[in-house]
């Protein structure tokens, strides 16, 4: 019991001692760096794919698509530095068939986009009603 004790009290001290050491007025300036899309390695050129958007599930950070002239579907995966177009354009903007042209690099055995260009699928025009 006295073991608790001393333990809880070495805890509270140094807990008072953090606090009391946190008060003290410090400025400190950190520069923003914009990080680099993961495809401008040097002398590591990165591969494209054309295809159709299958699925998008933005919460995992993944798109599947079929690729073009091929029958099975890959999983992309994308970080923070993916950079989707058109501008403006997110992750979960893309929809089931939209086209896209991924520029990818294969890290660690996962395909993980650079760079997604979307081309959106036209809906057809609805005749009017008479």
């Amino acid at each position: 019991m006295k073991l608790y004790q001393a333990l809880i009290a070495g805890l509270v001290a140094c807990s008072f001692a953090f606090a009391a050491d946190s008060t003290s007025t410090t400025t400190t300036t950190t520069k923003t760096t914009k990080a680099a899309p993961a495809c401008k390695v040097k002398g590591d050129a990165s591969k494209q794919i054309l295809g159709k958007v299958v699925s998008v599930d933005a919460i995992a950070n993944t798109l599947i698509i079929t690729p073009k002239g091929k029958k099975t579907d890959d999983t992309i995966s994308t970080t923070d530095s993916t950079v989707v177009m058109p501008k403006g354009t997110t992750l979960a903007d893309l929809k089931a068939d939209d086209k896209v042209n991924v520029s990818y690099k294969v890290k660690d055995g996962k395909m993980v986009a650079c760079k997604i260009t979307a081309k959106p699928v036209k809906k057809a025009a609805t005749p009017a009603a008479q």
